[in-house]
């Protein structure tokens, strides 16, 4: 009869993080890009009921904010995400 081995001598796993530095700084552009957009959307925003009907005539927050906002949170996070370097 062949005995069997109770425990068997695996390997530690050792968990690294997936994101590398170059991960990470794209995802900070993504989010710096996010925030001016929300910034920029927020150049319209008054409380001065005269000019309530004027606020959005500003192309700031009309056109380039919500451009911003699409690029940030569709191309340059899940860039951010997806990115691998080559590997030598």
């Amino acid at each position: 009869m062949a005995i069997r081995q109770r425990y068997s001598a695996k390997p530690a796993v050792t968990w690294q993080f997936p994101l590398g530095r170059t991960n990470l700084i794209i995802l900070g552009i993504g989010v710096a890009i996010i925030v001016l957009g929300y910034l920029l959307m927020l150049t319209a925003i008054t409380d001065d009921p005269a000019k309530h009907q004027e606020a959005w005539n500003n192309p700031l927050a009309v056109t380039v904010s919500p451009i911003l906002l699409v690029v940030g949170y569709a191309a340059v996070i899940p860039l951010g995400l997806l990115y691998r370097t080559k590997k030598q």
